[in-house]
Parts: structure tokens; sequence; C-alpha cells
């Protein structure tokens, strides 16, 4: 009896034992497929968005084991966006309290200013490419801004951007991820602008004449993140097969990282220009494999 015992524990063992080793093999092949397929998925560090924050040990820990189902996972985004709305309202609340904002005389709040002009650039976003087809889209683009929004607004703009020169690299990131998160989160009076928007204007900036134009007129320190940031969005948008004018980034990544690598006055700069490199690594590898 006692042998007997002692066999169906054995038995017992054995089957949670090749249970075991079937869970691993499985989970963990298909995790090595996905590795050997990184060239043509959207895996690689330089094609997750950004803006969005790599998985931490502790959230694998809690879809794995099943412990954060969908509901978390609403939670988690319904708290960063709800973070990145505060982070910008916390930033026109401050140009609020700026005697340069109030000289202006501005009938309302930053917030809900800010919104109005966001809107009036979405209504009638620029043409990104195709400037050598029609001269007259080389004349739209050159006056686009002007176009687009009034005089007082051009001059609030220029004003933020000479006053709060010394923290525009943190705003602009701050800003980056609210802009593409119109997917994420649910939009407020339309606004974030959708991803389209968005794109036709960084494709405005970084490929078109007047675009270009614009920037070089710009601090040096403006002009470099502008394009960063320009290049990334573009690049989100081709992933996302949204790339509607074919606007190809390559040429700009490379010149671009390096510029910013050398210019001291960014604080992250290394960082940009690594981001830019594996964007460039990741067109050649794309292009390879077509």
């Amino acid at each position: 009896m006692r042998r007997n015992k002692g066999l169906l524990l054995l038995a017992i063992a054995l089957i949670i034992g090749g249970l075991l080793v079937y869970y691993f093999s499985y989970h963990y092949g298909k995790e090595g497929e996905k590795q050997a397929t990184v060239e043509n998925a959207d895996m690689d560090r330089e094609e997750r968005p950004e803006g969005v924050e790599a998985v931490t040990a502790e959230k694998k820990t809690e879809e794995v084991s099943g412990e954060q189902g969908v509901e978390g996972q609403v939670t988690d985004v319904e708290d960063e966006c709800r973070r990145m709305e505060k982070e910008l309202l916390e930033f026109l609340t401050y140009l609020d309290k700026k005697d340069y904002i109030r000289e202006l005389g501005i009938e309302e709040d930053m917030h809900t200013h800010f919104k109005k002009i966001l809107r009036r650039l979405s209504l009638n976003p620029p043409t990104p490419a195709g400037e050598g087809l029609k001269i007259d889209t080389i004349i739209k683009n050159i006056y686009h801004f002007y176009r687009a929004l009034s005089l007082q607004d051009l001059k609030l703009i220029r004003l933020i951007l000479k006053n709060e020169a010394d923290t525009l690299e943190m705003n602009l990131a701050a800003l980056y991820p609210w802009l593409m998160s119109a997917d994420r989160c649910s939009q407020k009076d339309g606004l974030p602008s959708s991803l389209d928007t968005i794109y036709r204007y960084a494709g405005f900036l970084a490929n078109s004449i007047g675009g270009r134009a614009y920037l070089f007129r710009r601090e040096t320190r403006l002009r470099l993140l502008m394009n960063y940031y320009c290049l990334l969005i573009i690049h989100e948008a081709d992933k996302r097969k949204m790339n509607s004018f074919g606007i190809d980034i390559t040429p700009f990544l490379e010149p671009l990282a390096e510029e910013i690598e050398n210019y001291q006055f960014l604080y992250y700069r290394k960082e940009y220009a690594g981001k830019l490199i594996d964007l460039k690594n990741y067109y050649v590898k794309k292009r390879k494999i077509s």
C-alpha cells in the first residue's frame, strides 16, 4: 500500500512537472518567435511610440499572473491621460501670472486661449509635401501661420518662446505625449488634434520649403527640438500607415543627430541623437527586408 502511494505521488509530480515544462516552453517559445521577427514587427526600441513608458517588470508579472486585467490597463491609461492634462494646465496657469502675458490684454485665461489657437490651426492644416508641383503651395506654406493666426496670437507665441526659453526643452517633452494622445485619451472639445493634423504640421515644418524656412529663422535650440519632435511624429504616422504624403525622413535623421549631439545647450542631446540613429537603423533594416 505504501509503495502504491509512493508511485501515485511520483506520477502526480511527473504530470505537474510536464505541465510546467509545457507552459514555459510554449510561453517563452512564443517570446522567442517575437524576437526572431523583430525586423518585421513593431518591437524594437525605436518603434515604441514616444511618451509611452516601457512596461516595468512589475507590470509584466501582473500580466502573466492575470492579476491586472483590462480594467487595470484602462485605469493606467486614464491616469496617464489625467497626468498629461494636469501638466499642461499647470503650465498654462503659470503663464496666466506672467506680466508679459497680461500686457497683451487677452481677455481670457491661457488654457481657453490655447485651445482656440489649436482649433484654428486644425481647421486648415498646411500641405507638407509636393511644393514642386504647384508654386502656389509654396506661397501658401510660407504665409501659413500669418493666415491661420492673428497678429496677437503670433506675438503671444513669440513672447512665450522668448521668455520661457530656459524651460523650453522640458515643456516640449511634456507637450509631445499630450499631442500624440488623441487615440488613447478621450478628446475634450476636439483636442488634442488628430494624428493626421499633427502629422501635416510636422511634415510642413520638417519637409516643406515654407516650414523649414520658418524654423531656420528661429533660435538654434528651438529649431533643433522642433525638427526632432517633427521627425518622431512623421515616424509614428508612418508606423501606423498614415504617412499619406509619403514623406521620407531618412535624409534628415543622421544630419540632425550629429547637429544635436554637438549642440551644448540641450540637456538630453545624447538621448535625442541616439533616438534619431535608432530610427535611421530602423529604416535601413526596413528597406533591406522589403
